[in-house]
């Protein structure tokens, strides 16, 4: 009982490695890729987004001198929550 096995020649075999590993490096690059792109595409849609909040307008019913103490406090030379500082 005799087989006869036909082989592929050397070239061959290399120019199909080539061929394969061409083809899983270019798949794996595109993957890669895609799965940078679809981690900041879910970043920016789970980051907190600005809030725009029209504020209401503001009436000024006096105006203080400059020579005048800016709290009760200030004139007496006590201490104020903004003087510790």
């Amino acid at each position: 009982m005799t087989t006869t096995l036909q082989t592929l020649s050397t070239g061959t075999r290399i120019a199909t490695f080539v061929a394969v590993a061409g083809f899983v490096s270019a798949a794996w690059l595109a993957a890669g890729h895609e799965s940078e792109k679809a981690v900041v595409n879910s970043a920016a849609a789970m980051a907190p987004r600005p809030i725009y909040v029209t504020l209401p307008s503001v009436e000024i019913v006096a105006r203080r001198m400059a020579a005048d103490p800016e709290t009760a406090l200030a004139s007496n030379n006590a201490m104020h929550a903004t003087n510790e500082l």
